[in-house]
């Protein structure tokens, strides 16, 4: 456009900051009487928490016997899948064998049951690829 006090550049670029404020939701006008809109939460939350929180027990539970060593290093990478906060003091008295198979198996019908109910499917296939990985522990295997 001759005469035109925004070059082609700067009409472009208020563009695309204008559509960007659209996008984004965000109220340009202060005296508006709606609020912006909040995101819902994410439904699948409460099942990371959860997730997380069994990983860590199992942990804290199991990470005082030497016998567990390589169950608690899965568990270890399970949660870090999760992103979760690795626990540091592992306490309590060592589980009996038959305690830690109760525990494992408890573990794999949770994490099943969170990958069938989720709602995100990368999550969904995370969690029962924990189940899966539980369930193949030689503590598990040679318990059926």
């Amino acid at each position: 456009m001759p005469g035109s006090p925004l070059s082609r550049r700067g009409l472009l670029l208020s563009a695309g900051v204008a559509t960007t404020y659209a996008v984004s939701g965000c109220d340009l006008d202060p005296t508006s009487p709606e609020p912006a809109a909040q995101p819902s939460p994410d439904p699948d939350q409460a099942i990371v928490s959860s997730a997380r929180a069994e990983l860590s027990g199992l942990i804290v539970r199991l990470g005082g016997s030497p016998r567990n060593a390589a169950l608690v290093t899965v568990h270890r990478v399970q949660l870090a899948a999760l992103q979760g906060d690795q626990p540091t003091a592992l306490h309590g008295r060592p589980l009996t064998p038959a305690a830690t198979v109760a525990r494992e198996r408890r573990a794999v019908d949770r994490f099943t049951r969170w990958a069938a109910t989720c709602e995100n499917g990368d999550l969904a296939r995370v969690l029962g690829s924990i189940a899966a990985g539980i369930r193949m522990q030689p503590v598990l295997r040679g318990s059926a």
